[in-house]
């Protein structure tokens, strides 16, 4: 190891052998004479700094907070007095209704008309009406057969018999006597002994059914008219009774049916049928009422 001494003069240099690097020993601090104008200020973030700098934020925090109260304080006084010198001497408010009616019905109402409102399907029995006891609806008329050709006609009915009663004379015993068979009781229309009289049968016929279905009356088909839909079986005989009366010269020779129908939600009705009427008859009584703005459908025989 060798010892040079650096140009500058400040402390010697040490050079290893085997080494390019020079290690350079500085000299020993000098010492400082005691001069208090030379020691160095405090450090900034100091303890006794830390301390004030706290005192200073939690000072600013409670001046905010009374600046706050007072003000509430105020803000709150202000406004009870205002609500106790606006309160005196004040009655409660009190609205009036309006005499007149809110809502009047202007004498035309215009507006869509719903067609068809003329149409007597759509009739219905005034509420409050008096219900009249149920009429019992006779099966509709059946065509009767003619007998087959070349049958004789039917003979008239015999005339009963009428047998004389046995008057019990006083003494007999009135219950039955075992003894002989009695004899033939003798009829009130023939002489004791004689034979009884066979009626012979008459060659005068009654009318036969052949007459009885010329002189019918009225149609006998299967066919029906329907006029109407309602509600109930009172509603059905009022409705038809009305439809009669204003169309007695179509429907006066009818009977009327209402035929009970059961829709499902939308409940049970009484269709209003007037019958029996052929097919043609039918479609003419349905033209005619149609023509005079009644409601009518052609309703053909149950099968």
């Amino acid at each position: 190891m060798h010892i040079r001494r650096s140009p500058s003069g400040d402390g010697p240099t040490i050079y290893r052998p085997n080494e390019s690097v020079a290690v350079r020993l500085d000299p020993p601090p000098r010492p400082v004479a005691h001069d208090p104008d030379s020691i160095p200020p405090p450090p900034r973030d100091s303890l006794l700094m830390r301390v004030n700098r706290r005192r200073g934020q939690i000072l600013t925090v409670m001046v905010s907070i009374a600046a706050i109260a007072s003000f509430g304080s105020v803000v709150w006084w202000a406004h009870n007095q205002d609500v106790k010198a606006g309160g005196r001497g004040l009655e409660p408010l009190v609205v009036q209704a309006p005499a007149t009616p809110s809502r009047v019905k202007p004498e035309n109402a215009g507006g869509l008309v719903p067609p068809n409102q003329d149409k007597e399907v759509f009739n219905r029995i005034a509420p409050g009406a008096v219900a009249s006891q149920p009429e019992k609806l006779l099966p509709t008329a059946e065509t009767p057969k003619l007998p087959p050709a070349g049958l004789p006609a039917p003979a008239a009915p015999k005339p009963p018999e009428v047998i004389a009663a046995k008057t019990p004379t006083p003494g007999q015993p009135t219950g039955p006597v075992a003894g002989p068979a009695p004899a033939p009781v003798a009829t009130a229309t023939s002489p004791a002994g004689a034979q009884p009289a066979v009626a012979a049968p008459s060659t005068e016929s009654g009318p036969s059914i052949a007459s009885l279905i010329e002189g019918m009356s009225g149609p006998t088909g299967g066919w029906r008219v329907q006029i109407a839909a309602v509600k109930s079986e009172d509603v059905a005989k009022s409705t038809w009774a009305r439809l009669q009366s204003a169309h007695g010269d179509v429907l006066a020779n009818l009977r009327m049916q209402a035929v009970r129908v059961d829709l499902g939600d939308k409940g049970v009705w009484y269709r209003v049928q007037a019958g029996p009427l052929d097919e043609k008859q039918a479609q003419s009584v349905c033209s005619t009422l149609k023509g005079r703005r009644a409601d009518c459908v052609t309703v053909p025989p149950a099968r």
